[in-house]
């Protein structure tokens, strides 16, 4: 009786992953998303949940702590009678020409330092110093100099912005390795092409940050100068409503300062700084 050989079953080719379905990518998507605005909002839920239970607890008069629900009406009538874009588009717009102002004199100034490095170690302390001294300690020279006029609010936020950028930008010109410009002058590129195709790139990420940081002290220091000259804007909403001790619309104000730098950095600043970093950001050996 023959016995059949069994032949060896020839082998499968590998299965192609199909991609997913496009539904299946935007749910995906739209998850991690709400995800992203829920661990942002969670917090400010628990807070206004304390404030609102502190409120009753104590059972504190309007004078001195106003509920989280009248806050919120005040915030609205403030927007309903336009008093509130006023204010908010003045403060933005002062911020705006302040950091134009502080760029074209602070990313020379640091690039200029940091491409020599004797002077860069040499600036680094004098720079460090000047950060120490905040934008709000030159508000009462900065009103003897100009008045009280919107010169002096801009004068302040560009002088607290363009601190951090000029030291970061020096730093990040001074930590880029030599080596990439010499490789780049072996190959017969001159100074401008160096700076433009390697100092500038590899700095970028660190300059980057000195901006955000410029940004958040010189948000601060628009507050202030807008509480001590009075010409408008935000800081000045809060500083008029202690007059009549409006502990509602203080309130109103601050909760609209801290909103506007939120979103101006985790919607603009943050999203730039994360992608240029993944693009320019130097590995450094």
């Amino acid at each position: 009786m023959a016995v059949q050989q069994r032949r060896p079953a020839a082998a499968q080719p590998p299965t192609e992953q199909l991609p997913a379905p496009a539904a299946v990518t935007f749910g995906r998507a739209l998850g991690r998303r709400v995800m992203g605005i829920g661990r942002l909002v969670v917090p400010f839920l628990v807070l206004a949940l304390v404030w609102w239970g502190i409120k009753v607890a104590f059972d504190l008069p309007d004078n001195v702590l106003v509920s989280p629900t009248v806050v919120a009406t005040t915030i609205w009538q403030l927007v309903e009678r336009g008093i509130l874009t006023d204010f908010i588009g003045l403060s933005l717009r002062r911020l705006g020409i302040a950091t134009v102002i502080s760029l074209l004199i602070a990313v020379p100034i640091g690039i200029a330092l940091g491409l020599n490095r004797h002077m860069a170690t040499a600036f680094e302390p004098f720079f460090r110093f000047f950060q120490a001294v905040s934008g709000i300690a030159w508000l009462p020279l900065a009103i003897v100099w100009n008045g009280f006029t919107d010169r002096t609010i801009v004068v302040i936020i560009i002088y607290t912005l363009a601190v951090p950028v000029i030291f970061n930008t020096m730093v990040g010109i001074k930590t880029v390795p030599q080596r990439y410009a010499d490789m780049c002058r072996s190959l017969g590129a001159g100074t401008f092409r160096v700076v433009r195709d390697v100092f500038l790139p590899g700095s970028l990420p660190s300059m980057l940050v000195g901006f955000r940081l410029g940004i958040g002290y010189g948000w601060r220091a628009l507050i202030a100068g807008e509480m001590l000259v009075a010409q408008g804007g935000m800081g000045d909403l809060i500083f008029q409503a202690r007059t009549g001790n409006q502990t509602n619309r203080i309130m109103a104000g601050m909760i609209v300062i801290g909103t506007l730098y939120l979103v101006l950095d985790r919607l603009i600043l943050q999203p730039f700084e994360d992608a240029t970093v993944a693009h320019w950001g130097v590995l450094r050996a």
